[in-house]
């Protein structure tokens, strides 16, 4: 199981090096850095998360997705509004300058993968996939079941 592991950690490293390996170490050259293009991304899918969300889902620290939101808030691609429910959270949305630039760092990142993906076939492609979210599901099975934390076997 550690081959796998090291083999799709490996893909992950090179498909992020595709995708923003610039002169400048900006996305794309689109002039934003990896999770903030991230961010945007996920906020296409479903605009007005809260800030606390987007940490979780990027797994960093409340500080650092600050940081990043304050960036795209200050190149106007991002506005943070009081959360109706509760007013110490704020929710983040997409300006229509973030949706285009978003939606722009979708597509260049879409259009790179597959170029990586070219030379497998397209069963192959489907099989990896299947293979991938069984595994994926089963991690995630196994992280619920411990609540968020390796198991004695280190897993």
């Amino acid at each position: 199981m550690e081959k796998i592991y090291v083999l799709v950690h490996r893909c992950h490293e090179q498909c992020i090096k595709l995708i923003h390996a610039t002169p400048d170490g900006k996305s794309g050259g689109l002039g934003i850095g990896l999770k903030q293009g991230i961010i945007l991304k996920i906020l296409l899918e479903r605009d007005g998360l809260t800030q606390r969300e987007l940490t979780r889902f990027l797994q960093i620290t409340s500080s650092s997705c600050g940081e990043l939101i304050a960036k795209l808030e200050q190149g106007g691609y991002v506005r943070r509004k009081a959360n109706v429910s509760d007013r110490r959270t704020f929710d983040v949305f997409l300006t229509e300058s973030g949706r285009a630039l978003g939606e722009k760092y979708r597509d260049e990142s879409r259009e790179i993968l597959e170029e990586w993906g070219g030379n497998l076939t397209a069963a192959e492609k489907e099989r990896l996939f299947r293979l991938l979210t069984k595994l994926s599901a089963g991690l995630d099975a196994q992280i619920e079941k411990n609540g968020g934390r390796r198991d004695a076997q280190g897993i």
